[in-house]
């Protein structure tokens, strides 16, 4: 799980366009054609808001999520690529947007979504979210432990570790299915 930035803009174009209209529907609440969702992805503001991404070893983003602040607000919105479902991706972006978000000191992190959106119920659920929903939309709520030294300390550490290994994954080339950092065996 890395923290993405204006360099990763492409990769998420592309991982948001390779949904399918359906996933696109349920992410966004309508279906956006392609111009909006590069439009979308042009507007993530990386100094204010924070993006998370999964990769794959080949540095193919698998899932991506958007944290957007507002000056009271902590809002999550999260995606994951068809073939990588059930893997657990899901959550560790939910797990990770909440620690930002409460280091940054929010105390609580909220997801929008479809009523009809199974998956992110789910996920919610698996999450420890707080579900509340009405027949055109469903809000999901996580309360966020206050901020400590060692919470923000490790986020920053795991954080220095993440971009090493994604330099790794973008940069190496990879031999079969493995990336080899020194020889393949």
């Amino acid at each position: 799980m890395a923290q993405l930035g204006p360099a990763h803009r492409d990769r998420i174009v592309t991982h948001l366009l390779e949904l399918p209209l359906e996933d696109r529907r349920l992410r966004f609440g309508h279906v956006p054609g392609d111009a909006s969702i590069a439009a979308y992805v042009r507007g993530i503001r990386f100094f204010r808001d924070a993006a998370f991404g999964a990769f794959d070893d080949t540095g193919r983003l698998l899932g991506f999520g958007h944290l957007a602040f507002s000056a009271s607000d902590a809002e999550f919105a999260v995606s994951v690529n068809a073939t990588a479902r059930s893997h657990g991706i899901g959550l560790a972006l939910v797990g990770r947007a909440s620690v930002h978000a409460s280091n940054r000191g929010h105390r609580t992190l909220a997801m929008l979504y479809l009523p009809e959106n199974e998956a992110l119920a789910s996920l919610a659920r698996r999450a420890g979210m707080q579900i509340v929903c009405d027949p055109s939309e469903c809000r999901a709520y996580l309360s966020l432990a206050s901020p400590t030294p060692q919470s923000v300390l490790s986020e920053a550490w795991r954080e220095a570790i993440a971009a090493v290994d994604l330099g790794f994954r973008l940069t190496a080339r990879p031999r079969g299915r493995y990336i080899c950092l020194n020889r393949c065996v």
